[in-house]
């Protein structure tokens, strides 16, 4: 990506020592294929989605955006946009669909970063989930339930500096928390277990 952007640069300076201004910027291929697009808001005249993204897209020879560097912008899945939680910047993988597979940001909100993984469909949403804030740390790894129902979050690491605990959660598609250690403001380690077909949950 850092050689992208700085191979831009060279190719923008006619004579070095010059600063070229622009608003918008729309990279072709061999073949006419418009490939990349800088821009405060990008140029979505070759781009098959239609949000409106700031920053850096670099398309598939369809015009799908592939990659995007810059604030959020919207979620693109099965086709509809959906509001993003908070404000921030962020690099985003997309599948052939134009929809996030993998995401690296920051959220100025709560000055957190976070990096997702995500299951492909519908309803597949994130896989694994890894999230940082100050004081508050945790991972998720989840079911790709899809249609089905079920418990979404399998595995959950967490650590909160504030309340010193520690806590570690394992589920199962039928129990929220079938085994779950917990470690707390220097008090005895807990682990609990329960066996979620002979509860009936």
């Amino acid at each position: 990506m850092v050689l992208a952007v700085a191979l831009v640069w060279v190719f923008l300076q006619s004579e070095r020592g010059d600063i070229l201004h622009t608003k918008g910027l729309v990279i072709h291929d061999d073949e006419g294929n418009p490939r990349m697009a800088m821009g405060f808001p990008i140029s979505n005249e070759h781009r098959k989605r239609t949000d409106t993204l700031n920053g850096l897209v670099l398309m598939d020879e369809d015009g799908m955006d592939r990659i995007h560097l810059g604030p959020h912008g919207k979620l693109f899945l099965s086709g509809k946009y959906h509001d993003r939680m908070n404000e921030g910047w962020s690099l985003f993988f997309n599948d052939r669909k134009g929809e996030e597979r993998s995401g690296y940001g920051f959220s100025d909100e709560d000055n957190s970063v976070g990096l997702g993984m995500d299951y492909g469909g519908e309803y597949g949403g994130e896989a694994i989930y890894l999230y940082a804030a100050p004081k508050l740390a945790f991972m998720a790894v989840n079911a790709d339930l899809q249609k089905e129902e079920g418990i979404r979050d399998r595995i959950v690491l967490w650590h909160d500096t504030d309340k010193d605990l520690s806590l570690v959660k394992l589920s199962d598609s039928h129990k929220d928390g079938s085994i779950i250690l917990r470690a707390e403001q220097g008090r005895n380690s807990v682990t609990e277990s329960a066996d979620s077909l002979s509860s009936g949950q």
